[in-house]
């Protein structure tokens, strides 16, 4: 691959009851969720923003110029995106409810005729992921080197790939995802408030914290 291929675009969610709440916070005690969870559908376009216009985000810490220590999110619980594998780069993360995790990617391999080289980690602040389900890696490689963290790695073009894995319900995972030797954050998703990414175009951690909205 080469270069900076973000191709996908995360446009005007088919979701309900938006909010103007912050797409990212640190240290401050999660929100509550309404219960709305629908699909959310992730069309391919342009690459996402990450320019400081839009909806104006809280900072996560505002006194910092620059934050280098992951940023903690918070991902609507029971709430699933919908994206084309070959559309569009992307590492996606939902959580469904008492703690049930699936981590996803696409590559844009029909704009470029490239595939994509994808090494994602993920790890659990507190207890193990449990009942590991590799099944969607098929072909790709997946190891725990401990108990409360699963590394996985594939070479992806129209497929969708990724693992499916149970915490503690309410706990805190890390991602860590890279494409080759490019590790941004321009390329993690999740839906907040019934938005992608809660409607934040700043600029994301990678690695980045993850709590869903309802345990």
């Amino acid at each position: 691959m080469q270069g900076l291929r973000f191709s996908i675009s995360l446009i005007a969610l088919m979701a309900t009851a938006a909010s103007t709440a912050a797409c990212v916070y640190e240290d401050e005690p999660p929100r509550r969720l309404r219960d709305d969870p629908d699909t959310v559908v992730v069309p391919p376009a342009t690459p996402p923003a990450s320019s400081s216009s839009g909806s104006n985000p809280t900072p996560v810490d505002p006194g910092s110029p620059v934050n280098t220590s992951p940023m903690l999110v918070e991902v609507d619980s029971d709430q699933t995106m919908n994206a084309l594998g070959g559309e569009g780069v992307g590492v996606f993360v939902e959580y469904g409810k008492n703690g049930h995790w699936h981590v996803w990617w696409t590559c844009d391999t029909n704009q470029t005729a490239q595939t994509c080289d994808f090494s994602v980690s993920v790890s659990s602040a507190t207890g193990a992921l449990a009942n590991v389900d590799a099944t969607e890696l098929a072909g790709g490689l997946y190891s725990s080197p401990t108990p409360g963290r699963l590394e996985a790695r594939s070479t992806t073009s129209t497929e969708l790939r990724g693992v499916r894995f149970d915490t503690e319900a309410g706990a805190v995972i890390t991602v860590e995802a890279a494409l080759g030797d490019l590790k941004d954050g321009s390329f993690l998703f999740f839906v907040q408030d019934g938005k992608v990414n809660g409607g934040f175009t700043g600029i994301l951690t990678n690695p980045l914290r993850f709590q869903g909205s309802v345990p």
